[in-house]
């Protein structure tokens, strides 16, 4: 077996979960509501904070927590604050904010702190 960084969590060790996601929340449910808030506020929402989650639901993005956990679980210790390196199958896998942004569509560059 190759060498790499040091877990982050021994194996099998992983912290239990004391907190999830409410699931039974769907973007698809999204269609409804911008059905009722009408183009003109449904724009406005888009630009706002949580147009994040109008942009998810417009490229039609699925979650899956599952491949999520399995990949935060096996995470490498790393120093860096803008990736993640995580084992799948022995063989170490790079997540930055880089592959964030080709996956979901959403922008990844970098803001400006007056914006926030």
């Amino acid at each position: 077996m190759r060498k790499f960084l040091h877990r982050l969590y021994e194996v099998g060790k992983t912290p239990v979960q004391s907190r999830s996601m409410n699931h039974s929340c769907y973007l698809s449910n999204i269609q409804t509501v911008r059905e009722e808030l009408g183009e003109d506020v449904w724009s406005e929402l888009r630009k706002s904070a949580i147009g994040v989650i109008v942009k998810l639901k417009e490229l039609q993005y699925i979650w899956s927590a599952k491949v999520v956990h399995h990949f935060l679980a096996n995470q490498l210790a790393i120093e860096s604050s803008h990736e993640i390196w995580s084992l799948i199958d022995s063989m170490p896998l790079r997540f930055s904010l880089y592959e964030f942004g080709e996956i979901t569509g959403l922008n990844y560059d970098p803001f400006d702190k007056h914006d926030v």
